[in-house]
């Protein structure tokens, strides 16, 4: 496999971990298979033993993998569900990309509505003002991962385009809107019909709900977002330091 070691690439071990990390969530390493050793990696890739596991050990502490002690036991997959580092505020357009995954809409609606009590205190405004409502419905490898509303100040004037809303913040960026700040409070519940018609998962099965407050560089509250992850698909790393 061909890594880029060009003087600008990114560390050759986290290029491995993201092609390990590819075929991880593609199945082509599937959930309680190993994958190739130590070895064999070293060869694929053609670096060192040093490199193959730092890669690997990354995935390990995303609770991708699992070393195996004793001979011939090998590292096993145990998850092939996306792991999303807690760190800085990016769109989940861009964490895909990041990660060298394929995002696309599957659904989109968009409407101009009167925001009900909390929606109007979330993102500061008078209840009389109208914002703009959207609800995706987002696909990765072709697997539904995630079903999202999204309420944003119509003073906004952002366009009625789906086309335009692969990612929300790239499009506020081009509107010359920043987010410099955000708040979120995760917490699992049950998929009720809408979710679950959303996600195509069975009624009242476990879902990770995230709840995000943004501010833009005036310090406007201009997004207040209610995202619903499949918990087999998805799931939050937090690094702690000492």
């Amino acid at each position: 496999m061909v890594l880029d070691r060009s003087k600008d690439s990114k560390p050759l071990y986290l290029q491995i971990k993201d092609i390990l990390k590819h075929k991880i969530i593609n199945n082509e390493y599937a959930v309680g298979s190993t994958i190739p050793s130590e070895n064999e990696l070293e060869d694929m890739f053609g670096v060192s033993r040093m490199t193959i596991r730092q890669a690997v050990n990354e995935l390990v502490n995303e609770g991708l993998l699992r070393k195996e002690r004793g001979r011939g036991k090998g590292t096993v997959v145990l998850s092939n569900a996306i792991a999303d580092k807690l760190s800085t505020v990016k769109s989940f357009t861009q964490k895909m990309q990041e990660q060298g995954l394929v995002l696309k809409n599957k659904q989109i609606n968009i409407s101009l509505v009167t925001p009900d009590e909390t929606v109007a205190a979330a993102l500061n405004i008078d209840p009389s003002e109208q914002v703009l409502r959207l609800s995706r419905i987002r696909m990765v490898n072709n697997d539904i991962i995630m079903f999202s509303i999204s309420y944003i100040p119509g003073f906004l004037n952002l366009p009625f385009d789906a086309e335009l809303y692969g990612s929300l913040y790239q499009l506020l960026s081009a509107q010359n809107i920043q987010i410099s700040h955000a708040e979120e409070y995760i917490e699992a519940m049950l998929a009720d019909d809408l979710i679950s018609q959303a996600l195509e998962i069975p009624l009242n099965d476990a879902v990770l709900k995230r709840t995000r407050i943004s501010q833009d560089q005036y310090n406007r509250n201009i997004e207040y977002t209610t995202t619903y992850y499949r918990s087999d698909k998805y799931k939050y790393v937090v690094e702690l330091t000492v």
